[in-house]
This record gives structure tokens, C-alpha cells and sequence, in this order.
């Protein structure tokens, strides 16, 4: 008898555990509060174009520009602190999961050598920690180890890991809405507009898309994905403040622009276009407001003289 009572106490615990991580994982499901929240709801919406990348289109991809300049509605569904595989799980749900249109993709590099990156990054696959019910994300994620099983499984395991992303302050938030959103929540940009650089670090920003037979697994995810919704994606690298232009690193640019035109993708290069121009940036990764508005003008500019946009 005292044995059943324990199995039944246990059993109830751990049911109430399921029930209440489920509780959870709605109510965060539900919030806009994060940039990965506010992505994943746009559901089957008509764009012209989406902008992906991380933090570095997130901050320095102006879509307000962009929309009045090409007569166009656009969307950033960047992501800070993401790489390339984070951000083919956003590409995926975006057009497939959730069926929205668009007729461009511009996908910025971002720092250039990760065009070919497998890394994960704490600041945005933590942030999507809620969401890994969906195939889309589980699927990526649980080839990087066993831990992402436990964040799947285990009720609260995943809150109690990234508890500083998930915990009770975030809980009561999708209640009394006193945090906001650090992004404009019509276009999903965000901008910085301190004219103040921060010279923390001064190391030159390398500019090397690895080898031009490199895997480009998620990269080549996001293509695939692409072709598949007929969405013409256009590669671009937005000003670095310090890119390197040296023989080596121009060599590196040429390379991965050939590797482009043979997969027949068109590729954008202004990294090196306010290079030491300490005035448009907010710090060495990040375009202020000013630089944004610079960048992507000169940008658009690239493309109507190229004609990207008409074929």
C-alpha cells in the first residue's frame, strides 16, 4: 500500500511537471517579445523581400529605405547572436512551416568566414528554446548533442538552463507587457543610433569564406529553400569598420564571388566600403543609424545598376 501511494504521488508529479512546462512553453510561444518570437509568428503574409542574417543586417539593413527607395514592402527577420545554421531554421519556418511569399531573399554574411560556420551561439538558440516542439527546430538541433534531447524531454529542463532568457521575469512579462521589444515591430529592424563608437576591440575583421568547395551545409539549406518557395535569394556583406583589404583578403572575396556566379547566385561585396569610417559605426560588428542608411542605400543602388532585382 505504501509503495502504491508512492508510485502515485511520483506519477502525479511528474504529470503536473509535464502540465506545467507545457503551460509555459504556451504562454512563451505567444509572447512578441523576442526578435525569434516576433519571426515565427508572421504567418502566411505577402512580402517583396525578407532580410536574414544576424546582428549585423539586424542593425544595419535599413528596410524603411529600402521599402521607399524600391517601391517595396520588406521584412528583417534577422536574428543577433545567430550563425547560418539558426538562421536556416527561421528561412525554414518562415516559408515553409508558415507559409509566407516573398520574391527576394537578401541574406547578409554577416562576418564573412562563417558563411561555411556550423557554430551554435547561446544568445539565439537560446531564444529559441520554446519553440523546439516544432520539427523544424528539433531537427537541427539535436545533431549537436545529447542536451538538446534533455531540453526536449525533460519538463523545465530547458528553462532551468536558460532560465535568465526563460524565467519567472519573462513568465509574468506575456502578463504585464512592462518589458518591450528592442526592435521595430513593423519592419524587424533595429537600429543604433549612438554616434559614440565603442573601440573595444581593434583586431581587423578577416574576410574569408574558407575554401570555394566548402560544404556551405546551411547555406546551401537556405538556397534549397529558396528555390523551392521560387525566391530569388541575392548575397550581400555589409561595411565592416575594419575589413581587411589585403591581397589575401581580396583574393578570398574574388574566390567566393566566382563560387557564386558558377552556382548561379548573385553576390554583393561592400564590406570594405567604410572601412576606418569610425563615424557610421557603433562599435567594430554593428552600422549606427546613420551607417545603416549609407550602406543600404549604396546597396540598392549596386542592385538597380545591376539589375538584380529584374531578372
Amino acid at each position: 500500500m505504501k509503495y502504491r501511494n508512492h508510485i502515485i504521488i511520483t506519477v502525479a508529479v511528474v504529470a503536473g511537471l509535464f502540465l506545467l512546462d507545457g503551460w509555459f512553453t504556451k504562454r512563451f510561444q505567444a509572447n512578441n517579445l523576442y526578435k525569434t518570437q516576433w519571426i515565427i509568428h508572421k504567418e502566411k503574409q505577402n512580402y517583396d523581400y525578407a532580410v536574414l542574417g544576424a546582428s549585423h543586417a539586424y542593425m544595419g539593413f535599413d528596410v524603411e529605405l529600402a521599402d521607399s527607395t524600391l517601391g517595396m514592402k520588406g521584412i528583417n527577420i534577422s536574428l543577433d547572436g545567430s550563425h547560418i545554421g539558426t538562421q536556416s531554421v527561421l528561412a525554414d519556418i518562415f516559408y515553409k512551416r508558415n507559409e509566407n511569399k516573398t520574391k527576394y531573399l537578401f541574406i547578409c554574411l554577416d562576418n564573412p568566414n562563417l558563411a561555411n560556420s556550423e557554430l551554435q551561439t547561446d544568445i539565439a538558440d537560446g531564444r529559441m528554446i520554446p519553440f523546439l516542439n516544432y520539427d523544424e527546430v528539433f531537427s537541427h538541433y539535436k545533431d549537436f548533442g545529447k542536451k538538446w534531447y534533455f531540453d526536449r524531454y525533460l519538463p523545465f529542463w530547458k528553462y532551468a538552463e536558460y532560465n535568465y532568457y526563460w524565467g519567472p521575469h519573462i513568465l509574468s512579462n506575456t502578463y504585464l507587457n512592462y518589458m518591450k521589444q528592442d526592435f521595430d515591430s513593423t519592419t524587424g529592424s533595429r537600429y543604433s543610433y549612438s554616434d559614440k563608437y565603442d573601440n573595444w576591440d581593434t583586431t581587423m575583421a578577416p574576410v574569408d569564406f574558407g575554401e570555394s568547395n566548402g560544404a556551405f551545409k546551411y547555406l546551401n539549406k537556405v538556397i534549397n529553400i529558396c528555390k523551392e518557395k521560387n525566391v530569388k535569394p541575392i548575397l550581400f556583406v555589409l561595411p565592416l569598420t575594419l575589413a581587411d583589404t589585403s591581397a589575401a583578403g581580396k583574393n578570398h572575396i574574388s574566390s567566393f564571388t566566382s563560387y557564386c556566379e558558377k552556382k548561379g547566385l548573385d553576390f554583393i561585396y561592400i564590406g570594405d566600403y567604410l572601412n576606418y569610417q569610425y563615424e557610421y559605426f557603433s562599435d567594430k560588428g554593428h552600422l549606427n543609424k546613420k551607417g545603416a542608411e549609407k550602406s543600404t542605400a549604396l546597396l540598392l543602388q549596386i542592385l538597380k545598376e545591376k539589375q538584380v532585382l529584374n531578372k
